[in-house]
């Protein structure tokens, strides 16, 4: 498992710069073994090698100029060789079908290849050229040339469809011994109680905000969000105030990570509540990738929790009249799937203030 996430991490970072690579050292691996374990095994170790030894690999055929082709076959000549299986590496070139270099190398159990993946893959690609200096300088300049202005806009604004799960804690305060509600006029024969439980609400809801980025690595959103449901019924809009200061960590080129800390505010709450939390605080992390040049696309966890209990009217009151109100401590945790689109450029403004201290400073030179 730990092999298989290492490789799949290598390709997702290679597949980040085959835009960036050298169409005549273009290579596509394929190939196929006896037992279905034998192909996965050579075609991701391959990859891997490939990643590390800075081939660029592409998965259509007609952008490739070299096909890296591998077999493996049984030992029919187990008497010369105590060998269970071969293993047979082409590389042929896709624009004649000539195969330039081919090699065989025997073996037994997948294990011991490890030892001598790099090996074979570096003697398979040994005729493509290698990298020159001028090369070099091409690819160094193109991926400095990625577009990253969907990072950094002065101002968004966010769109969301959410699923936040609400968990009602049921409290003790009141209840017959710490889990019910109860009727009773003093008379023991006619005692009774019903017990209760904890309340889980899962209903969809929404988010839309605006968000002012006003430093590099800070920024705040005033948002409204929107969900459903309430303890007795699912029909009753939920909306609420947020106040969220966020973090961005630019530190990638292709995806902003972005912690933050909430604050929410309820401002249409449901008659089924004797008193409501004033507030709730809690945080998050958004993760966005680019949306194009304005805007970005986003997954956003958060949690939020209340310093206060939330009371709801005893809806049992013709049968269980006491206590009056049921109290609960009110979480929310949450999932959003959105889209922010942006305007105004950090970058732009940056630059003028840069430009003013420049032009500052050469005027105080021509001074002195």
């Amino acid at each position: 498992m730990k092999k298989t996430l290492f490789f799949a991490v290598l390709l997702v970072l290679a597949a980040a710069v085959f835009a960036n690579d050298l169409p005549n050292r273009r290579i596509f691996i394929e190939g196929h073994a006896i037992r279905p374990d034998q192909t996965e095994y050579f075609l991701w170790n391959f990859y891997a090698e490939a990643v590390g030894t800075g081939y660029p690999v592409t998965n259509n055929i007609d952008e490739a100029a070299y096909i890296f082709r591998f077999t493996v076959r049984s030992n029919t000549q187990r008497h010369l060789d105590n060998n269970l299986y071969i293993l047979t590496i082409s590389l042929i070139t896709t624009s004649d079908n000539v195969e330039v270099v081919t090699l065989d190398f025997f073996f037994t159990s997948l294990d011991e290849m490890y030892e001598y993946n790099r090996t074979l893959f570096l003697r398979g690609v040994s005729y493509i050229p290698p990298y020159t200096e001028d090369d070099m300088i091409i690819e160094i300049y193109e991926i400095t040339e990625v577009d990253q202005t969907w990072k950094n806009k002065l101002f968004y604004l966010r769109a969301s469809l959410d699923y936040p799960v609400t968990i009602y804690n049921l409290q003790p305060t009141g209840l017959y011994n710490k889990t019910g509600v109860f009727f009773d006029n003093g008379n023991p024969d006619l005692f009774r109680t019903m017990p209760l439980h904890h309340i889980i609400n899962a209903l969809p809801g929404a988010t839309l905000g605006a968000e002012w980025q006003f430093l590099n690595f800070m920024s705040v959103e005033f948002n409204l969000k929107f969900s459903l449901g309430d303890t007795r019924t699912n029909s009753f809009v939920n909306i609420a105030a947020g106040y969220e200061l966020k973090f961005p960590l630019k530190f990638f080129t292709n995806f902003v990570i972005t912690p933050y800390v909430t604050l929410v505010t309820p401002i249409n709450v449901s008659k089924v509540f004797y008193q409501f939390t004033p507030f709730a605080l809690g945080g998050g992390i958004q993760a966005g990738v680019s949306g194009g040049k304005n805007g970005s696309f986003f997954i956003d966890v958060n949690f939020q929790f209340s310093f206060t209990d939330a009371g709801m009217h005893n809806p049992y009151g013709g049968l269980y009249p006491s206590p009056d109100v049921i109290y609960y401590k009110r979480y929310v945790v949450g999932l959003g799937i959105g889209y922010k689109f942006g305007f105004g450029s950090r970058e732009k403004k940056q630059s003028a203030v840069n430009a003013d201290a420049d032009a500052e400073a050469d005027v105080n030179e021509e001074e002195i």
